[in-house]
C-alpha cells in the first residue's frame, strides 16, 4: 500500500496522532515546537499552543478535555480548544531529559516515557499517573527511547518499543500493576527503519511507524509482517486511526535535522485506508 499526503508539511517533528471523537478531527503534536495541530478534512489545520516548549503526546480525557504530556510534566484541561491546560504535574527536574511518547491503558492510567535529548542509552523511563490525588510512580527503567505503547482489542498484552533495540516488545497487562513480563515479539529486519510509534487494530494487528525505513508495517500478533505502507519521506514517526468509521490509517512524520531542501514533503500527515478498523484511544480518566 503507498499512503496519500493530506496536509502540506505543517510539522518540524509531528508526532503522538490520536482521532479527536469530540471534533471529529486528527489531532498530533509538534513535539520540539511545543504545539497541539489539530487537521480538518481537506488539510487545513490550526495550531494550540501547550504550557511548554514540549509537546509530546495528547490524548482525550473522560468526560471532555485533554492530558498532554510536555517537556518534564503533564498538564490537564477541560476546554477542547485547550485553552485552559495547566501543567498540572512534574515527573523529572532533569533538562537532558525529555518526554517522548506514551498512552493511557485500559484503567484509565496515563503512561509516558521519556529520551535523553543526546539519546544516551538506558537513560530513559516510562512513568505512570493515575490522576490528580495521586504521585507520578516509575512504570519500568533503563530505556534508551521511549516510542509507542498500546494495547489488544481484549487488553490482556501491551505492545511497546525501545526504538534503537530494533525491536517491538510484547508484555502481559495486569489490571493493577499495569504492563508486565516484556518479551520480544518482534525483531525488525536490518536497514527496514527502527519501530517508532504505534497503534493497534481492531483485529489485534499492530501497526508500527518505521522511522528510517519510509513505511509503516503491520505485525500479527504472532509477529509475522502481514502489510506494508509505503511512504516518500524517511523519518516516519507514528500512526493513528480515525475517521467516523476509524478506518482510516493517519501517519505522521518529521524534518527534524533535515536540511531546508532535503524531503519538502516530510513534516506532512499521510493517510491509508487499509482495509481494517482500528481501536479507538483509550481516554485518561483523572
Amino acid at each position: 500500500m503507498r499512503a496519500q499526503r493530506i496536509s502540506g508539511s505543517i510539522a518540524y517533528h509531528a508526532e503522538g496522532p490520536c482521532w479527536w471523537a469530540a471534533t471529529g478531527r486528527l489531532r498530533f503534536v509538534d513535539m520540539l515546537h511545543g504545539a497541539v495541530v489539530e487537521v480538518d478534512d481537506d488539510g487545513d489545520h490550526r495550531r494550540l499552543d501547550v504550557p511548554s516548549q514540549v509537546a509530546a503526546v495528547i490524548r482525550p480525557r473522560l468526560g471532555g478535555g485533554a492530558i498532554v504530556a510536555t517537556e518534564s510534566g503533564i498538564a490537564l484541561g477541560r476546554a477542547e480548544d485547550l485553552s485552559d491546560l495547566t501543567e498540572v504535574v512534574s515527573l523529572f527536574d532533569d533538562p537532558g531529559i525529555r518526554n517522548n511518547e506514551g498512552h493511557c491503558d485500559p484503567a484509565g492510567r496515563f503512561w509516558i516515557g521519556t529520551m535523553a535529548y543526546d539519546q544516551a542509552e538506558g537513560a530513559a523511563t516510562v512513568y505512570r499517573w493515575d490522576g490528580p490525588g495521586h504521585e507520578p510512580a516509575v512504570g519500568w527503567g533503563d530505556a534508551t527511547v521511549c516510542n509507542g505503547l498500546g494495547f489488544s482489542p481484549d487488553h490482556t498484552l501491551a505492545y511497546w518499543n525501545d526504538t534503537p533495540t530494533g525491536q517491538i516488545t510484547v508484555m502481559d497487562y495486569d489490571a493493577d500493576r499495569g504492563p508486565v513480563d516484556p518479551r520480544p515479539l518482534v525483531r525488525v529486519q536490518e536497514g527496514k527503519g527502527l519501530p517508532d510509534g504505534l497503534w493497534v487494530d481492531a483485529e489485534g494487528g499492530i501497526w508500527t511507524a518505521m522511522n528510517g525505513g519510509s513505511a509503516v508495517h503491520r505485525y500479527t500478533p504472532e509477529g509475522s509482517l502481514s502489510e506494508v505502507v509505503e511512504l516518500p519521506v524517511t523519518q516516519v514517526t507514528a500512526c493513528t486511526f480515525g475517521g467516523e468509521n476509524l478506518d482510516r490509517l493517519f501517519i505522521t512524520t518529521s524534518r527534524e535535522n533535515l536540511p531546508d531542501h532535503a524531503e519538502p514533503e516530510a513534516g506532512s500527515i499521510y493517510m491509508v485506508e487499509p482495509g481494517v478498523r482500528g481501536l479507538a484511544p483509550l481516554p485518561f480518566r483523572g
